[in-house]
């Protein structure tokens, strides 16, 4: 059997490369040993013991190929585990200390059986950014590599890529907040997840919850993403396969409800089918992925540098603090609010008084106003310095409510409605941000935590039999579809 040399190990890199991060060190626990040294071992085997790691310096040959050119033992914890000295994930970080912690990023490569008994005994955060696992080569045990995949998802990490290694594959996962392409994540797949409906159910702002719940649903589950043309594929530059002729089972979820929310915490959940509703509730698991959600509905650098060039001059480079509202009417106005309450207009008074609560506390505020009516709107604000988006030639090609939406989420201060648009922009804005949401109970706006608050359109109907609405079927159906697959 040939060692892991040089070509084999600038492979295993290379998803990671794709995504600008450099590997300098590797830390192998419970490895076959051909893969933590550089040269050839006759008749090895791949099972080594579990408690076996080293930490391996690469660098380059003499042909610019990466190599290990150091190899140091790390002790295992005297914890102990199961009656025998065992790695845990704490006690490799440990472990460093004495060695030196080595330059650049550290990479975990780890069998996933190995990796799975580590992750149960976590405690604490998953320090590692960089993981490979080597997946067994029993296909009986794929069942338990798709809940690791699972795991590492909740824990803060996506796929980007697989790599052959001999006879085994090995699956490369990095932590979201480092992704630099959207383009190739994803690591194996064992089925699709569609949308045929995308882009003809709801508007702009509707289309990106649906889009991302479909994503980050094949994300952690190891599933393909499939979808229709849609807008974000030229404004966000987006690239999947298309669902074009797929005909997979619909699963649907009716409005105003969280039902779609169990499909992140049943344990064997549906493939191969095509979802249908508005998923307009951040699932739990998300929490440590806000910062793909924003890379993910990037605008092209060209745009993002003409809203943010305007952003800095409006601003005078941020000596000025940025206030924005969002005074949604038009279609509101037309509903039966008795029958839709979640669509009832926020009244301008309410907006008002906000802004004469937090405007002598700000340093020199000024305010921007994204509404659907802007005669009969901007007159209601001229009190407060108001200001208008003119982004220049290089931005012409932006539809108007894009560059709404793009300045609503670079605002220091944010006061949204009743709507996906302005909560989406609340959703990417920076951690940074001040966003208030309007209270019909308290008939004034209240701070709110994009990421964190729920119940969003429940907090708009004040009828408590609807505030406990569910749809008690949405279990029966979800065996049904499982069954069905």
């Amino acid at each position: 059997m040939s060692a892991f040399r040089g070509p084999v190990w600038s492979a295993l890199l290379q998803p990671f490369h794709d995504q600008s991060i450099q590997v300098e060190s590797v830390v192998a626990v419970g490895c076959p040993p051909w893969l933590t040294f550089d040269k050839d071992i006759a008749d090895v085997s791949w099972v080594a013991a579990d408690e076996e790691a080293v930490l391996l310096r690469l660098g380059a040959d003499q042909h610019g190929d990466t190599r290990i050119v150091e190899r140091l033992p790390m002790r295992p914890s005297s914890a102990g585990y199961m009656g025998r000295a065992t790695h845990t994930l704490e006690s490799i970080r440990q472990s460093f200390e004495p060695i030196g912690d080595p330059a650049g990023e550290v990479l975990l490569l780890v069998p996933a059986h190995v990796l799975s008994e580590m992750i149960v005994r976590l405690v604490g955060n998953f320090s590692f950014r960089a993981v490979v696992i080597l997946l067994p080569q029993n296909s009986s045990e794929a069942r338990n590599v798709w809940k690791l995949q699972r795991s590492l998802f909740d824990l803060g990490l996506v796929g980007i890529g697989s790599v052959q290694i001999a006879d085994r594959e090995a699956r490369c996962f990095l932590k979201s907040r480092c992704i630099r392409s959207v383009h190739t994540l994803g690591a194996g797949t064992r089925g699709r997840v569609a949308m045929s409906s995308l882009g003809k159910n709801g508007r702009f702002a509707n289309q990106m919850f649906q889009y991302a719940y479909v994503k980050f649903y094949a994300l952690r589950h190891g599933l393909t993403a499939a979808f229709p043309e849609w807008a974000g594929n030229q404004l966000f530059g987006l690239e999947d396969p298309s669902c074009v002729g797929l005909n997979l089972p619909e699963l649907g979820f009716g409005p105003f409800s969280e039902d779609d929310l169990v499909l992140w915490k049943v344990d064997e959940p549906p493939v191969d089918i095509d979802l249908w509703g508005y998923f307009q509730e951040i699932p739990e698991c998300w929490q440590k992925h806000r910062s793909l959600l924003r890379r993910m509905f990037q605008l092209s650098a060209e745009h993002r540098l003409a809203i943010e060039d305007w952003r800095n001059d409006v601003t005078q480079a941020g000596r000025r603090t940025l206030v924005a509202v969002h005074v949604r009417r038009g279609d509101y106005r037309n509903y039966p609010h008795s029958k839709w309450p979640w669509f009832r207009t926020v009244p301008e008074e309410w907006y008002l008084a906000w802004l004469r609560a937090i405007w002598p506390h700000l340093p020199d505020p000024l305010l921007f106003v994204a509404t659907d009516e802007p005669e009969a709107i901007l007159p209601v604000f001229r009190k407060f310095e108001t200001i208008s988006a003119v982004l220049g030639p290089t931005a012409s090609a932006i539809p108007d409510h894009v560059r709404d939406f793009e300045i609503l989420r670079r605002a220091d201060y944010l006061a949204i409605c009743n709507s996906s648009f302005s909560r989406m922009a609340a959703i990417l804005a920076s951690a940074t941000q001040k966003c208030f949401c309007p209270s019909f109970q308290k008939h004034s706006f209240a701070p709110y935590e994009p990421w964190l608050d729920r119940h969003f359109w429940y907090r708009f109907d004040t009828s408590s039999a609807r505030l406990r609405r569910r749809t008690s079927s949405i279990k029966t159906r979800l065996l049904k579809t499982m069954r069905r697959n």
